[in-house]
């Protein structure tokens, strides 16, 4: 009994078992709710979409058996995470207090609308700091979503590799639904929302650079479940499943027409080699040469092998039959002349000017119409910065870039602390750095933390790079 007791504290894979079984069914019925709303609703990052009417509700209804079982201990195990996300609402909330005509009137881009207002005699109305108050509300309500995934994966006691897995049925559902929908053409009839570019290859999502960056992170997953299947324990079928969803993920990524989805899809293949040596040469040495550390080797050799012939093969296949509008896109001599890199000087000075307390959330659209110049008046149309960075730092302001350093000290510190860690597996780091290497890469030149889906997978991620830190601390 002693022994069991240490083992369960120490947090180990065995352990982790053991508490999924106890978890009741009723408990994996709210959670599997969420993520089947979440995987067919949460695909779009447009302010008000249908899906959001239907998403939110059922949602917000889960917290009712969120609110019956969570405990405090249960936040503990994510205390940073929820914290942060419960200041950010917080901020959000702040933004749209009304303030005094004193105030207001203060602030930067505000003395149109006060002239506006003593023309009208109006010079008593209070207003907040948003510049689109009705936006902002919708920022807040769309909260609900990210905090719901935590809250909810902890009151119901989810373990870390139950939530990855979950993520890696998502991403196989969004990978099947990107190949559909590339055969049946723009009338084909899987596509989950209103599809601006008929033929894109969007998945669960209304923009194919949110599915293809998507598919980037559920290879990793993929790569990190199968490693640690062995000590898992896992039944045969979903052992053997590991490798035929990796190939059909990498196909989603290479049929979407997305450049930041296959730039992004390297920089998983290298990670996923990576994790795969180095868990290899963790194995063969804890056998300590024994038969055992000459079938890790050998294990290892071969699946570093077939993942680089298949790639490599797969590749060269898909751009030698021009199956790959990336490809295309990035041998095109003008594929990078894109408008994104125009908007990046307007940024800077929207940026410059609103930095205090920014914009408010939800308000860039409007603020970018009032600072866009003539030679950019194109038929593209500009409803987000297309620098997730920038956009936070111009519609938060200083509060929203101290909250988002907060973050990354909190990040940086777990990560070390796997890294100081005799009990941590090396492939655990490069995991980690290279799923928020990926994300933070993909915010530069998009926004996929804005859709709910992303939003939720990334608390969820979270949630498992915390418990990673407590299994190596025995907590």
């Amino acid at each position: 009994m002693k022994s069991q007791r240490q083992i369960v504290r120490g947090g180990s894979p065995a352990s982790v078992s053991q508490r999924q079984t106890t978890i009741p069914k009723l408990h994996w019925l709210w959670f599997g709710l969420f993520a089947v709303t979440l995987a067919f609703l949460g695909g779009s990052s447009w302010p008000d979409p249908i899906h959001h009417a239907l998403l939110r509700p059922v949602v917000a209804l889960l917290l009712i058996p969120v609110l019956s079982q969570l405990r405090m201990k249960d936040i503990q195990r994510a205390q940073v995470p929820f914290l942060l996300l419960l200041l950010l609402l917080i901020w959000m909330v702040l933004q749209l207090v009304p303030l005094p005509p004193a105030v207001w009137q203060t602030l930067p881009d505000r003395q149109g609308l006060a002239e506006l207002d003593y023309l009208a005699g109006l010079n008593d109305v209070w207003r907040p700091i948003s510049l689109t108050p009705f936006r902002g509300l919708n920022a807040a309500f769309g909260m609900v979503v990210p905090l719901t995934a935590l809250l909810l994966a902890l009151a119901m006691r989810i373990p870390a590799r139950a939530l990855l897995l979950v993520v890696f049925g998502i991403g196989v559902f969004d990978a099947a639904l990107v190949l559909l929908q590339v055969v049946g053409g723009s009338e084909s009839p899987f596509y989950l929302f209103p599809n601006p570019s008929p033929g894109a290859a969007e998945g669960i999502f209304a923009n194919e650079n949110h599915s293809a960056v998507f598919s980037a992170i559920v290879m990793l997953i993929v790569a990190r479940l199968a490693l640690e299947t062995s000590i898992a324990k896992d039944p045969s079928w979903l052992r053997l499943s590991y490798a035929p969803a990796f190939v059909l993920v990498l196909l989603a990524v290479l049929v979407s027409g997305s450049r930041a989805g296959l730039a992004v899809t390297l920089v998983v293949l290298l990670a996923s080699a990576g994790m795969i040596w180095l868990e290899t040469r963790d194995r063969a040495a804890d056998f300590d040469g024994r038969h055992g550390a000459t079938l890790w080797r050998t294990r290892g050799r071969l699946a570093l092998a077939g993942c680089a012939a298949a790639i490599l093969l797969l590749i060269a296949a898909f751009a030698w039959l021009e199956r790959t509008p990336a490809f295309e896109d990035i041998i095109n001599a003008g594929s990078f002349d894109d408008l994104r890199w125009s908007l990046l000087p307007i940024l800077g000075d929207v940026a410059a000017t609103h930095w205090l307390l920014g914009t408010g959330f939800g308000s860039f659209e409007a603020v970018y119409h009032a600072y866009e110049p003539t030679e950019l008046l194109l038929p593209l149309y500009v409803n987000q910065a297309h620098n997730d960075w920038a956009q936070l730092a111009i519609e938060g302001g200083a509060p929203a870039v101290v909250l988002l350093a907060g973050f990354l000290w909190w990040f940086g510190k777990a990560v070390l602390g796997l890294r100081a860690s005799r009990q941590a597996r090396a492939g655990q780091i490069i995991f980690w750095t290279a799923c928020v290497a990926i994300i933070a890469a993909a915010s530069v030149v998009d926004y996929p933390l804005r859709t709910p889906v992303f939003q939720a997978v990334a608390v969820w991620l979270l949630l498992c790079l915390s418990a990673d830190r407590a299994k190596t601390i025995g907590v």
